[in-house]
């Protein structure tokens, strides 16, 4: 009895360790190949995505991103349903610690103060990146809550859960969603390799540092989705409309 409940023990455990690689997989490259997809349709579909002027030519693309990261959120709300599970379970609306608030800002204030020093090169003024008006204003929003919300969920809350569920220490629960999380950037690819290299490892990096900040917190995820919601919705918004708009 022992050894069939061990055996049954032990295969449940492999078969939780590939789907939570598998769901990475999923996360890192699914989600940058439906933006693809998205995107490709959104170009055939509408003219104004090529044709159009700066302002509808980078609102399009984002746009693309939007529905994606939302979609897959419903998705996940779904699974974790079916699961008996919720938002909630994973620390979603945990406030956190003290300790997790200090992780999560001060490298969301690393990436910003990096990202900041591109602005100058762009001839766009660095206090637009905090007093974003009209359009911009609007396309920080959006990016800055799809991301902070959507992606923490999806790459610092479950992922994080699932590999921890499956048996993995901390320090596997911390790198592997961190390099998925950067993986799931390879929307980038379309301005180089170089460029999209640039953009993956720091991004994968900070995705590490703010899994370790909602580790601090206890798995509570609130701190590492301001703190990113602050880093997408300021410098970065100008940065990508200058690389999408200056071809």
């Amino acid at each position: 009895m022992d050894i069939a409940v061990s055996t049954d023990q032990a295969v449940s455990r492999h078969a939780g360790r590939f789907l939570c690689w598998v769901e990475c997989l999923i996360l890192g490259l699914g989600l940058p190949a439906c933006i693809w997809i998205v995107s490709s349709l959104i170009r055939l579909n509408i003219p104004a995505a090529v044709h159009g002027s700066p302002e509808q030519r980078f609102f399009l693309w984002i746009v693309a991103g939007l529905i994606v990261e939302w979609v897959f959120l419903i998705a996940l709300w779904f699974v974790l349903r079916s699961r008996g599970s919720s938002f909630k379970d994973l620390g979603v609306w945990r406030f956190g610690t003290t300790r997790a608030w200090i992780m999560a800002l001060l490298f969301a204030a690393l990436s910003i103060a990096s990202n900041l020093r591109l602005l100058p090169r762009m001839h766009i003024p660095v206090s637009y990146a905090f007093l974003p008006s009209g359009f911009h204003l609007v396309a920080a929003l959006l990016m800055g809550i799809t991301a902070g919300f959507c992606e923490e969920v999806l790459f610092r809350a479950f992922l994080m859960a699932e590999f921890a569920a499956s048996g993995y220490g901390k320090f596997m629960q911390v790198i592997i969603p961190g390099l998925a999380f950067g993986l799931a950037h390879a929307g980038y690819l379309n301005q180089g390799f170089l460029p999209w290299l640039g953009i993956a490892l720091p991004t994968a990096f900070l995705g590490m540092m703010w899994g370790i900040a909602y580790l601090f917190g206890r798995r509570s995820l609130v701190p590492t989705i301001i703190a990113h919601f602050l880093n997408d919705a300021t410098a970065l918004p100008w940065i990508l409309f200058f690389m999408i708009t200056a071809h």
